[in-house]
């Protein structure tokens, strides 16, 4: 029973926390991180994105950390997750870890096979190989299965990217105000 009224006084304590209560310290739109390592995009619908990766934060910024901020502690943990940031679109090729076939990132973390060897060297050069990256299976589900590319006309990795300028886009979130 003890335990029981804790979970109750919890819940009773949340609910009485103002929702959507701004963040001094942050502004959607920006990366954020806590005393940890972990970086996240703070989205206009106030939630907070987790690069669950290096290489997914590096397929967006490079090696450019510069525009991650530091908030307190408690300010990160009262910005609800919103989800995983998926791989920028036309950057990089995905492979699952238990599964062979490659795949381009499309918008809104669409995975789309490239059927051939071929067709991956049409799409992104001879050292196509070099440009993918294995994806851990529990990432897997933050993406979605897109139509196969048979034909190099089914995708443009430049096209994808130059649309897919920030997370917020690709995300279908507001645009921050700046």
């Amino acid at each position: 029973m003890r335990i029981f009224a804790f979970i109750m006084m919890l819940g009773l304590f949340a609910a009485s926390l103002p929702a959507n209560a701004a963040i001094p310290s942050a502004n959607p739109g920006q990366l954020i991180k806590g005393s940890l390592d972990t970086v996240y995009y703070y989205g206009t619908d106030e939630k907070r994105y987790v690069f669950p990766t290096e290489r997914t934060y590096k397929s967006w910024y490079g090696e450019d950390w510069s525009g991650v901020v530091t908030i307190p502690d408690a300010d990160l943990m009262s910005i609800p997750l919103g989800g995983n940031v998926t791989y920028r679109p036309g950057v990089k090729l995905l492979k699952i870890t238990t599964d062979p076939k490659v795949y381009a990132v499309a918008a809104g973390g669409t995975l789309r096979w490239i059927e051939t060897e071929e067709l991956a060297i049409e799409l992104y050069g001879a050292d196509w190989a070099d440009n993918v990256d294995d994806l851990p299976d529990p990432f897997y589900i933050n993406y979605r299965q897109g139509s196969h590319i048979t034909v190099k006309s089914d995708f443009n990795p430049s096209g994808e990217k130059s649309v897919a300028t920030s997370i917020w886009k690709d995300k279908g979130l507001a645009e921050p105000a700046n």
